[in-house]
């Protein structure tokens, strides 16, 4: 009788353990990790807030989850629980827009000696298969990164029962089969220059969702790299793409190859709010903004297989929008002689290689100008500097560059130089390390643009 009784008790303990373990765990979900740049758990720094997010149907911010960590007196309590629920939620939303992945955005802030520590956003890219057990995803935030402001005095006193901090929609618009060019050729030389590119890999890739980020940024009419921070964070859409082609630029001329996509820009503040004791809600905002810009879908024209061709094309000429050539400058002078063609992929390299990063590139690839293009569709809605913004294309594991082809001369010009465009400015990429990814600072190429000079 007292053996059944143990028995007894220790299936119950069983039983208890297993239900609270199931409670605590997000079977299914996902399971973030937010560390310091020293790996160490952002906990240690003060009260943390944090936001979970995802892109709905349209391609506007759906918030997925809110809440709180602190650090406990045995444990750090720097774990966020997505549960199967509100990820399932997410994946939804991609398999309606076809999307292999799922992108998932996380906002923290950190609350510390009266002061609100606001981090810029990082991400992960969440596949669509269901898992039984919890995926451990590692996120690092560098302080050094964040925005200070000053929490006011009547956010700390008793009255208030509830403090939080979210991002307010301020406006977006996107625009739909738009031409996005992803190969610029400026011919300076007497001989015609011939351009390819090939989009594609062997794995699903997209493009990355660029972010802007700083204090009253809407009000600033020139880019400042001092008080402006640029980051690629993950795919907004993934999948096995094709696209591509070939253009011709006669002497002294223009030309370019594009892909259509829908471009999309998203405008939001930064609030600080509070629930006072009578159960309303009061917010103010901090000054910071902040801006994504990304390409919602591409132009589908048919598929070969299960890869989608991207509907693609060249134009002659130059493209249609005000380009950004202040942040530029040349980078990468190459001479080669006539019909030598110059791989895409040897203008990054010299690129990154400044930057000690000759790997940076399978991150990041070239930067497209759709800030540049939804700068001049928006009609005066968004700040001059916009145009600067690139986006990136990537496969979510970084391995592999999206963004291939060649530059050439045909002749008669025996030589000629090519020199690729790179931006003046520090964009933040993110890089796989062995430890997991962290977020470099370099400078990318913009454009794809190149010019061509005589040897």
């Amino acid at each position: 009788m007292r053996q059944q009784s143990l028995i007894a008790l220790l299936l119950g303990l069983l039983i208890v353990g297993v239900i609270g373990y199931a409670q605590a765990t997000p079977i299914g979900g996902v399971k973030v990790v937010l560390l310091d740049e020293n790996g160490n758990a952002l906990t240690g720094w003060g009260k943390v807030y944090y936001t979970v997010w995802t892109f709905d149907e349209n391609g506007s911010i759906k918030v997925l989850k809110k809440g709180t960590l602190k650090k406990k007196l045995f444990f750090s309590g720097n774990t966020i629980r997505i549960f199967s629920s509100a990820l399932n939620e997410a994946k939804t939303i991609s398999r309606k827009i076809d999307s292999k992945t799922t992108f998932i955005g996380v906002d923290v802030w950190i609350v510390k000696n009266g002061e609100v520590y606001t981090l810029p956003p990082d991400s992960f890219e969440a596949t669509l298969k269901d898992k039984v057990l919890p995926e451990t995803v590692e996120l690092t935030f560098n302080l050094s990164d964040a925005r200070k402001t000053a929490i006011p005095s009547a956010q700390n006193v008793k009255s208030s029962k509830m403090m939080w901090f979210e991002w307010q929609m301020i406006g977006e618009q996107k625009f739909q089969n738009v031409k996005i060019p992803v190969l610029i050729i400026h011919n300076n030389v007497s001989s015609p220059v011939i351009g390819t590119v090939d989009l594609g890999a062997y794995k699903p890739w997209g493009p990355d969702v660029t972010v802007v980020f700083g204090r009253d940024i809407s009000k600033k009419t020139n880019f400042d790299p001092a008080v402006i921070t640029v980051r690629a964070l993950s795919n907004s859409i993934t999948n096995y793409y094709a696209g591509g082609d070939e253009v011709e630029v006669p002497e002294h001329s223009w030309g370019y190859v594009w892909i259509k996509g829908t471009v999309h820009y998203i405008y939001q503040r930064e609030y600080m709010c509070e629930e006072d004791s009578n159960d309303r809600v009061h917010c103010s905002p901090t000054g910071n903004e902040r801006y994504f810009t990304k390409i919602d879908s591409f132009t589908i024209t048919g598929t070969n297989g299960y890869v989608k061709d991207i509907e693609s094309g060249s134009t002659l000429g130059m493209p249609q929008f005000s380009f950004p050539s202040r942040l530029m400058r040349e980078c990468c002078g190459i001479t080669v002689k006539m019909s030598n063609p110059i791989a895409l992929p040897e203008f990054y390299g010299e690129i990154y290689s400044k930057d000690n990063g000759h790997s940076f590139g399978v991150s990041f690839n070239a930067g497209v100008p759709v800030g540049a293009i939804l700068e001049t569709l928006s009609g005066g809605k968004l700040p001059p500097w916009f145009a600067t913004v690139t986006v990136g294309f990537s496969v979510s594991d970084y391995s592999s560059y999206i963004m291939l082809g060649h530059v050439k001369n045909k002749g008669p010009s025996s030589t000629v130089t090519f020199h690729a465009m790179e931006s003046k400015y520090k964009v933040e990429i993110p890089v796989h390390y062995r430890h997991g990814i962290n977020y470099e600072k370099v400078n990318v190429p913009v454009g794809l643009y190149v010019e061509a000079e005589p040897g």
